[in-house]
Parts: structure tokens; sequence; C-alpha cells
């Protein structure tokens, strides 16, 4: 079966893979994909604050099942809620189905009636279900009850805070996968001065990326300080 990674709807596709991600922050997570992606978990919840990485760690999901598994939904929930729910027949035939931001469908019952009904198919077809939320699945604010008692059921664990070691961390892996040459002072400068959130940094890493390219100048500190405004 060719790889195959369905985002629906199509969305911007970040350049950062699961080995990016600092092992030992990450650890206890890294963990429970693994487990996931060989089949000894079927169901995990992740959670965490705003700019923890939730939909950044999703979308590197969604690239190595889709490499592991043969194919792989990503279903960024925030953005095809105000879709029609039917969107979701047919999802249980894949191997592994991804819910970004959960509570997005909280008060639209089309939708959390379709997603019950999606969870029970996935388990009779033996499939796989990964979901993030900023909160763990017994706060998050659904109307109907069977489909929070089925999302309690996952392995839930919780993304660390994005303090300055974990950006660093981010930084120095992506950079030299990339093959950058980064100076003390830019990893500093980018340290000090660029996002907090790690989805917002790393889209940083890639306008940076980007303008060198356009502009053909090294990845200096004036370029970072030009990216950043």
């Amino acid at each position: 079966m060719p790889e195959e990674q369905l985002l629906l709807p199509l969305q911007s596709r970040q350049d950062v893979t699961l080995a990016d991600l600092p092992a030992q922050a990450f650890a206890p997570v890294l963990s429970a994909l693994e487990q996931l992606m060989s089949g000894a978990l079927t169901q995990l919840h992740v959670y965490g604050e705003p700019g923890s990485g939730r939909s950044l760690l999703l979308s590197a999901v969604a690239a190595e099942a889709a490499h592991r598994l043969g194919q792989c939904i990503l279903l960024p929930l925030r953005q095809v809620v105000f879709l029609p729910a039917d969107m979701l027949q047919g999802l249980e035939s894949c191997p592994l189905v991804v819910l970004d931001d959960i509570e997005a469908v909280a008060g639209w019952p089309e939708w959390e009636e379709g997603l019950f009904n999606l969870y029970n198919r996935l388990q009779e077809q033996g499939g796989r279900l990964l979901v993030s939320a900023a909160m763990i699945p017994a706060d998050l604010p659904l109307q109907l009850p069977d489909l929070r008692s089925r999302l309690a059921r996952a392995s839930v664990h919780v993304l660390p805070t994005p303090d300055d070691a974990i950006r660093q961390e981010l930084l120095q892996t992506i950079a030299q996968r990339r093959d950058w040459q980064l100076e003390p002072e830019l990893v500093r400068y980018l340290i000090e001065r660029g996002p907090r959130g790690l989805g917002r940094f790393t889209t940083m890493l890639d306008k940076l990326e980007q303008r060198a390219l356009r502009e053909k100048r090294g990845i200096t500190v004036p370029l970072a300080r030009a990216v950043l405004g």
C-alpha cells in the first residue's frame, strides 16, 4: 500500500519529525506513540497548554504513521467543524485516525454523534485513535455522555511546557538535519526573541530558511532580526 497522509482539509505541513522533538522532555509521549504505532495501544489522548506543540506533534505523527502503517488520517477539527460531519464516513478503514483539538466539536451535536459512531466503527475494525486537546478527557466540554465515556478510555499523556531548553534542543536538532551552521549568538537571539510556542517557533525557522534561500544569504542574526520584525 502506498504511503498516504491525508489531512482534511489540506493544510500546511511543517517539516518537523518525531526525531526532532527533545527526547528527554517528550520521552513519555514518544514512548506512548511508539506503542500506538505498534498496536500495543489502540487509543491515546495527548494534552497540553497553548504553545506546547500539540498540532506540531500530531503532524509529525501523521507523517510517521503514513510511512509505517501505509495510511493516516489527520483531522484538524477546529478547521472542519463547520463542514458536514458525514466526512467521517469511511475513515474507520484507516489504520490510524488522528483528531486534533477534540474540544472544538463541543456543542456541535452532529459532530459529537459522528465521532461517537466513528469511534465504535474503529473499535470494530481494529483501528487506532490519537486525540489531542487542551485538557484531560474528563474535562472535555462535550455534551454527548457516550462520546465522553469512550474518550475517557484512552491512555493519557501531557506535553511538556515549552521552556527555553526545549526550544533550544528543538532548534539544534532541526538545524542539524537541515545542515545549518548556527553561531551561538544566533541561537541565543532566536531563543530570546523567537515565539514561545513550539508551532510558531518552527514556523519562524521555516520562514528564516525560505528568506535565506530567496536572498541567497546565510542564516545570521541580521536575517533573523529582519524575519522577526
